[in-house]
């Protein structure tokens, strides 16, 4: 039987709801009747919904509404995971823009524990520009309960939101119709601070070869004897290769080259393997500047000797 002699009806209620967002995309490729089919606006905005909760706030509806083809282009983009190389080209030729919207989920084991949307004002201002760039999705003292119940403590705590917990937190700018998922969906790094005894997660995409970081900190309070989990901070900043977060300017660079590039392969493990690498070489640039810094100290005090030994002496004479 072909498929056009299936009622339409039958194929969008039957058929194509149950498909998740890639296989729907590759069954309209089959042919033109069943791109149409596919192409229906209701199916991808139940999936983006789906995907990703927080899309469904009135605030990401508008953003999305604007792409080329709606919830499908922001799917596209969504899944896409951005590359790791920005050429010169991808970083300087992206028009500015005066507003970024996060829509950030965050799920343990599969279930939901924590879903935001967020806008940041990015207009180039001489303040934006030079200020260190930041966002954070909870205030300062803010405490989020979660309905789930974590298992676990000590190490194997640690190893089971390292293997279970995935983040998406893909930036929307409304401007040139892109969005960009900025988290490598598992964490690459799970350590308990000594200091709070708080967990604290990190989500990066790390791009080579200047090693820049997009880092996201997700910090958890775990109550383990009650098995509660609570959520004190989630954040995103862009880290150069010491460690410090980059202005406004220079971040609105690297995210919007993010944006533009070509997509490149991601895997849990790919991550976690370029995040070590920074982590390397952001050592070693700390190490080296200690090292340079001890050096000038030693020849300023040395020098400072010297000076006072040389008056000395000629007041002596």
């Amino acid at each position: 039987m072909a498929i056009t002699n299936i009622h339409e009806d039958i194929i969008k209620t039957h058929i194509l709801t149950k498909l998740d967002g890639q296989t729907l995309a590759a069954a309209g490729c089959t042919s033109s009747h069943l791109q149409s089919l596919c192409s229906d606006q209701t199916l991808w905005s139940n999936i983006c919904h789906s995907t990703w909760p927080s899309t469904a706030d009135p605030l990401i509806t508008k953003a999305i509404s604007t792409f080329s083809s709606g919830h499908r282009s922001f799917y596209s983009d969504a899944t896409s995971p951005p590359t790791h190389h920005l050429t010169p080209t991808t970083a300087t030729s992206s028009a500015p823009t005066t507003q970024l919207i996060s829509s950030v989920d965050l799920r343990y084991h599969d279930e939901l524990i924590f879903s935001k949307v967020e806008s940041t004002n990015t207009t180039p201002s001489d303040w934006f520009q030079t200020s260190p760039f930041r966002v954070d999705l909870l205030e300062p003292n803010e405490i989020v309960l979660s309905a789930v119940k974590i298992s676990g403590d000590g190490q194997v705590l640690l190893t089971d939101l390292e293997n279970n917990m995935t983040l998406s937190w893909v930036l929307i700018d409304p401007t040139r119709n892109r969005a960009v998922n900025v988290s490598s969906v598992k964490p690459v790094s799970v350590q308990r601070n000594w200091l709070t005894n708080n967990v604290e997660l990190t989500f990066a995409v790390v791009i080579v070869p200047d090693y820049v970081n997009c880092n996201v900190q997700v910090t958890c309070g775990v109550n383990e004897g009650r098995g509660e989990f609570t959520m004190t901070g989630v954040s995103l900043t862009v880290l150069d290769v010491y460690g410090k977060c980059l202005s406004g300017k220079d971040s609105m660079v690297i995210l919007q080259g993010l944006a533009s590039g070509t997509p490149r392969s991601r895997g849990g493990g790919e991550e976690r393997e370029r995040y070590r690498e920074y982590i390397r070489r952001r050592r070693e640039r700390n190490e080296k500047t200690e090292r340079r810094e001890r050096w000038l100290d030693t020849a300023f005090v040395a020098g400072g000797v010297a000076i006072f030994m040389a008056f000395w002496s000629f007041a002596i004479c």
